[in-house]
């Protein structure tokens, strides 16, 4: 991990980047960080975790959907391509709107399954026919992926189904993707829209690249 960061931290000098984090960590006042590489860091550690890897994890799902493959390390019992069962159909569907079909992908193959929190307040559950009561600031975790094949939210969950009316309910990334009002998911992922934009960006060009050279010769 430490030898990835001190890499991460060199794609900054790279490009001599340095300057942008000299003058970011002017503006901090008491925060400032002494040396101003350890403000490099950090940013670019969370960039890495909260950025580079859920991207890429719907790079990988889109590019093997696209090739109508189950991706590895998904739930394969809960993954039905339905109509779209051969590579020729999910190319076409997937130029008829990218934007649908990665977001329907990413509901079915989260880049990220899970994440966690805190109860705001005492809360009663039932589990298994037994009544909890649970404190508040408990840490729990919550699933996405479940969350995301709900019944009574999405009819036929488990079939990939881009046309969905109800794409933007889906909760892959921390919440609702057209949340009208950010406060109803206090951690929904902020770089939503950027990464639906690489997402689609690696797609697009992966797919320009000439025949035999392209997605269907790509390791996924």
């Amino acid at each position: 991990v430490k030898k990835l960061r001190e890499d991460t931290v060199g794609i900054v000098e790279k490009y001599g980047k340095q300057s942008k984090f000299v003058d970011m960590n002017n503006t901090l006042g008491d925060w400032k960080r002494d040396p101003i590489v350890k403000l490099c860091d950090e940013i670019m550690y969370v960039i890495g975790f909260a950025g580079m890897g859920g991207t890429s994890a719907a790079v990988e799902s889109t590019a093997s959907f696209l090739q109508a493959k189950i991706p590895a390390e998904s739930a394969a019992e809960h993954i039905n391509f339905g109509q779209y069962d051969t590579q020729a159909k999910m190319m076409a569907k997937y130029h008829e709107n990218s934007e649908k079909y990665i977001k329907e992908t990413c509901r079915l193959d989260p880049p990220v399954t899970s994440a966690t929190a805190s109860l705001k307040q005492p809360t009663t559950l039932t589990l298994a026919g037994r009544q909890f009561e649970l404190p508040a600031k408990l840490l729990n975790q919550y699933v996405l992926s479940m969350s995301n094949r709900d019944a009574a939210k999405f009819s036929d969950p488990e079939q990939f189904m881009p046309d969905r009316h109800n794409l933007n309910d889906a909760l892959t990334w921390n919440g609702a993707f057209g949340a009208v009002d950010e406060e109803d998911y206090p951690r929904i992922c902020p770089g939503r829209y950027l990464s639906m934009d690489v997402t689609k960006a690696v797609i697009d060009h992966v797919l320009s690249v000439p025949a035999g050279r392209g997605l269907s010769a790509a390791a996924c």
